[in-house]
């Protein structure tokens, strides 16, 4: 519930709102440890820059990259734009950190990315989340994100489950989000030939979601997708069970994709959906070994916030590790901005960078089902977003 009250509170205070310019090209030390930043909304998203640390110890363990250590500095935004802004001027200008590597954050780009630009810095985010996650040239997410899952879910009842009357409701925890959303429909519409059989776009944290769902019996929907975290995740479950709501597709996004809803709903959960932005964590999949391996050595907990860390992560040191010459800021900059895509493991795509003037690399997930008290693959394969 902490995430849900920081998250909340957040609708109010996104877009309310000088570090000393020290080392601003990030070449200091370029024998000492390589320092890394990350800036997250811990109430929010704690296993996404454990997740960093824990693959940081296992490479620190190992010699490092060219014998120098990997150091994580980690700060904590508060879900607040001024804390946000502070820290990246902190991490950048006066730290020297040569990247921001795997941070989660419910309004870091926003905040950051016209700064990062100036500062030919790249973020690659562990979890992206607010628009201009996925709209800037410095920024590149390896989740999916709300919007890219939203896309993959439409498609995932249309095309696999064959649902014809499709229905969505989603949630805007900051402005920027409902247009975000109506722009995934806009664009599903017009790619598909289908409209929408009910809609409602950007609805507040707040409102009673028994309405939405009363909404949803009435205009006979199949199935509906619906993008809120998972505290109301649970909350629009129990209220459809109490309401005796049944024969809809309920299709949720990657937050309600937990062990505490299984725990939380019990048999109320049976037959949900969720889409895995990466390779569902709780699959037996082989993929997941090294990532299991270091999660649990490192006691992070095993989940898509963990599985986003440790791909941001392995994606920076492999990219480190084909530098030639020092590893500074400006060198790594260029090592992404001049890379191919690159297969990772855990993503449904390659993962890109290069020059391009947004970045959402990730633009596949796989949907999963709760049956018999266990999240189970519902569909093998990744549908792409677009």
């Amino acid at each position: 519930m902490r995430r849900a009250a920081a998250l909340i509170a957040l609708v109010t205070g996104l877009f309310s709102a000088g570090p000393c310019m020290a080392n601003p090209a990030g070449k200091a030390g370029v024998t000492g440890p390589i320092k890394v930043g990350a800036i997250s909304s811990a109430a929010l998203f704690p296993e996404a820059a454990a997740a960093v640390q824990a693959y940081f110890n296992t490479v620190n363990a190992s010699g490092g990259v060219r014998g120098r250590e990997l150091q994580l500095i980690v700060a904590d935004d508060r879900a607040h734009p001024g804390t946000a802004a502070q820290a990246a001027r902190r991490l950048v200008d006066t730290q020297g950190v040569v990247a921001q590597v795997g941070s989660a954050s419910a309004l870091e780009c926003a905040v950051n990315a016209a700064f990062y630009a100036e500062r030919n810095i790249v973020s690659i985010q562990g979890t992206g989340v607010d628009p201009v996650c996925f709209d800037s040239p410095y920024i590149a997410p390896v989740n999916t994100g709300p919007y890219g899952s939203m896309a993959a879910a439409l498609k995932f009842l249309s095309e696999v489950r064959r649902r014809t009357r499709v229905c969505a409701v989603t949630v805007a925890y900051a402005p920027p989000q409902k247009p975000a959303f109506e722009k995934i429909v806009t664009d599903w519409v017009a790619r598909s030939g289908k409209p929408l059989q009910y809609a409602a776009m950007g609805i507040a944290p707040t409102e009673d979601l028994g309405n939405y769902i009363q909404k949803a019996v009435d205009n006979k929907c199949e199935g509906l997708v619906f993008t809120a975290i998972e505290p109301a995740v649970i909350d629009w479950v129990k209220k459809a069970k109490a309401m005796k709501v049944d024969g809809i597709d309920w299709v949720f996004l990657t937050p309600a994709y937990t062990q505490n809803v299984i725990d939380t709903l019990k048999a109320d959960g049976e037959g949900i959906f969720a889409m895995s932005e990466f390779e569902p964590w709780s699959s037996r999949s082989g993929m997941l070994t090294d990532w299991r391996h270091i999660m649990l050595k490192n006691n992070v907990p095993l989940t898509s916030l963990s599985q986003g860390g440790y791909v941001a992560a392995s994606v920076f040191v492999t990219t480190l590790r084909g530098i030639e010459g020092d590893i500074t800021r400006e060198s790594v900059t260029k090592a992404f901005q001049s890379m191919a895509p690159r297969k990772v493991s855990l993503m449904g795509t390659p993962f890109s960078f290069g020059n391009a003037p947004r970045h959402n690399p990730n633009r596949a997930a796989i949907p999963v089902r709760i049956e018999g008290g266990k999240w189970r693959v519902a569909h093998w394969e990744y549908i792409a977003s677009q």
